[in-house]
């Protein structure tokens, strides 16, 4: 991808972005959309109406190792030239590749254009944990509390499918992405934990989730590296090597006809009855753009102070020995959580290494700036991994990561269509629970391009407004007071 100095079109380099976005920031509140005349490079923001500057940057952190990027991969071509499209999608992750996936099932003749700013697998879609789920959050509890028992049961329908679908994706196109159906298990680590576990299992009864009830003797025998005193398992939950199954997609949708463009960040925008989205390298039009750049999208002025960008971090370690293994009584091998809002996660790979996340989500005020690199978080995670298991005392930590996932004040995901002439698509904001609800988003947004009227385009989440923070000051504050509102409560169960 060129970088630097001034294109054809009077681009900004990604430093003359940085500066322009600051100043920008301070004159409108932290809301480029509101000044965006003052820039050469501005664009329509298909979800406002409003005017504002896409910036190009960098996000690359130099000095992680992340597990699932470990593979060797060649990176496809960057767009050359001016092009034509039936549709262009932004972002080559999960909901990129399945909705042009989807859309080719729809319409094989047409064309589809992605357009990936960095390589398949940059993104949320490599920097995840690798669970895919049939429920839409940690707790359907708090979903329950939140929306309602029926409409949260007919979003678990919707999420068993979105599980099963990429089992299907799987399956049929033999992608080789280290699937495992090996379930997950909710444990209660103490008496306050059990109260609240036991409301948790009522909760997924009356929405119809499946999930069953384990004394403390049936769920150490299922995980034993702790002495939980109960737990509550969801046989339908599976891992995979998250970047495999993206990049495994992408061979799919080439297979398919669909062309996949890397190195190719979209830099602007023009919104019409035919878009056009330039990139460094050259330009795609098309009638239909489908926006699936999920918690990547502040840059472009779509869902901003909506969608917000948190960062969670991941560690894994080297292979377990024997026994370590026999240490942790993991026959079956579930994913682990525990209660708590800032919940734990523990789970393994196929080659028996743990992945472990402490699940503290950062939210910082300068959205637009990459924290994907903090060491201090991999060594906090590192030492709480050793506290709660003695017997991996030394250890390696071979890998660590860290990355945006899009949360919403709903916690629900947002899919839908906008723009004035209401030809732009969005999925995106799905609060750390992609991997398996991204593949039914693209499902959606393909039903919605053909102009279907089914389930898929009549959900509630369909075109749902989505609340909002009205400036970044309180953004920052709120979202952070919540959070530590959350330590008090996961305080209490401790």
């Amino acid at each position: 991808m060129r970088e630097g100095g001034r294109g054809h079109h009077g681009e900004l380099d990604s430093g003359q972005y940085r500066r322009r976005d600051a100043a920008l920031g301070r004159r409108c509140g932290g809301h480029a959309g509101k000044c965006g005349r003052r820039a050469k490079s501005e664009v329509v923001s298909p979800l406002s109406h409003r005017r504002s500057v896409i910036q190009e940057r960098k996000n690359v952190s130099t000095s992680w190792e992340n597990l699932w990027l470990d593979a060797s991969y060649e990176a496809g071509p960057a767009l050359s030239g001016e092009h034509e499209a039936d549709i262009a999608i932004v972002g080559g992750g999960f909901t990129g590749l399945a909705t042009a996936y989807f859309v080719k099932q729809l319409f094989p003749q047409k064309r589809v254009v992605v357009l990936e700013s960095e390589f398949v697998g940059f993104g949320s879609s490599g920097r995840n944990t690798g669970i895919s789920g049939a429920t839409l959050g940690h707790s359907l509890l708090r979903l329950q509390k939140k929306h309602g028992t029926e409409p949260v049961a007919r979003l678990q329908q919707l999420s068993l499918q979105s599980f099963l679908l990429v089992e299907e994706l799987i399956k049929k196109h033999h992608i080789d992405c280290d699937y495992e159906r090996n379930g997950l298990l909710l444990v209660a680590e103490n008496e306050k934990q059990l109260r609240l576990l036991e409301k948790e299992a009522k909760a997924c009864e009356e929405v119809g989730a499946k999930a069953a009830w384990l004394d403390g003797n049936a769920a150490r025998s299922m995980f034993g590296g702790l002495d939980v005193l109960a737990g509550l398992h969801h046989a339908e939950q599976a891992t995979l090597n998250p970047a495999r199954f993206a990049r495994g997609m992408k061979r799919v949708v080439e297979s398919l006809g669909v062309e996949v463009y890397e190195s190719s960040r979209c830099t602007r925008i023009e919104c019409g009855r035919t878009a056009r989205l330039q990139t460094p390298g050259g330009a795609v039009r098309a009638p239909v753009v489908v926006m699936a750049t999920n918690a990547y999208s502040n840059p472009l002025g779509l869902m901003r102070r909506k969608v917000v960008p948190f960062y969670v971090y991941n560690i894994a370690t080297e292979p377990l020995k024997k026994a370590q293994m026999d240490a942790f009584g993991w026959p079956k091998r579930p994913t682990v959580f525990n209660m708590k809002h800032m919940f734990w996660v523990i789970r393994l790979t196929a080659d028996n290494r743990v992945v472990f996340i402490n699940n503290d989500a950062l939210y910082f005020y300068d959205v637009d700036r990459d924290y994907s690199h903090r060491p201090r978080q991999y060594q906090n995670h590192y030492e709480l991994l050793v506290r709660m298991f003695p017997f991996l005392n030394g250890i390696k930590m071979t890998h660590h990561w860290g990355g945006r996932i899009g949360m919403t004040l709903s916690f629900l995901p947002c899919v839908g269509r906008g723009g004035e002439h209401g030809n732009i698509y969005y999925s995106m904001g799905y609060n750390g629970h992609g991997v398996a609800f991204s593949q039914m988003a693209g499902k959606m947004l393909a039903a919605l391009i053909a102009g279907e009227d089914s389930e898929l385009t009549s959900n509630m989440l369909i075109n749902k407004a989505v609340p909002g923070i009205p400036t970044a000051l309180f953004s920052y504050l709120g979202i952070n007071g919540y959070k530590m509102m959350y330590r008090i409560d996961d305080w209490l169960l401790s």
